[in-house]
């Protein structure tokens, strides 16, 4: 979470942006990479789904801008929570399946990655995949909120429209349920032999 010289530094932009429109812009260079991999991922990795919805969460902020009020929390979460909710649209509107996979936004190679790290992180991938589809959707957003989108408790609360200490439970317990999933040292086992 930003400190506090940042977050004031951040309330009088968006107080600058509710006066001149234009200067919107600086929200929008500044929060767009963060919000495009957020959806990138939501949307299964579909770019042209992926630029429309970010378009669409930019052009929502920027219509309802005057209705923001400041509560002291990064202007990330309410785009972010703009965000959540086009996706969700984006998703019903399409009838697609609520699952979808975890995939990094930017396909990074690294050359000095030997075959049998590709493989063993090939395999991670599939596995939290595989536990990832195994929990509810809520939990799955809870999830990808707080571990790959690195937000805050206080910050995941005010995206999904729950208490904090609410978002602190739900995050303890899905962990627990996820980590239900993992395979045992057993099941390691028999799948070596």
């Amino acid at each position: 979470m930003p400190n506090n010289t940042e977050l004031e530094s951040e309330r009088r932009l968006i107080e600058t942006a509710k006066v001149d429109p234009e200067k919107f812009m600086d929200l929008y260079t500044k929060y767009y990479d963060q919000i495009y991999r957020y959806v990138y991922r939501r949307t299964g990795g579909n770019k042209d789904e992926t630029h429309d919805l970010v378009s669409q969460t930019f052009i929502d902020a920027l219509s309802h801008i005057q209705s923001f009020k400041w509560q002291g929390y990064p202007f990330s979460s309410w785009l972010y929570k703009i965000a959540h909710n086009n996706v969700i649209k984006w998703y019903r509107k399409a009838e697609k399946s609520n699952y979808v996979p975890i995939e990094e936004a930017k396909n990074v190679s690294d050359k000095n990655r030997d075959q049998q790290e590709l493989t063993d992180a090939s395999l991670a991938k599939d596995q939290i995949n595989a536990i990832m589809e195994k929990l509810e959707e809520d939990e799955r957003e809870i999830l990808r909120l707080k571990f790959f989108e690195g937000l805050s408790n206080i910050e995941i609360a005010e995206i999904m429209g729950l208490s904090i200490s609410n978002i602190g439970v739900k995050v303890f317990r899905t962990l627990k349920k996820a980590k239900g999933f993992l395979p045992t040292k057993h099941d390691l086992k028999q799948s070596n032999e």
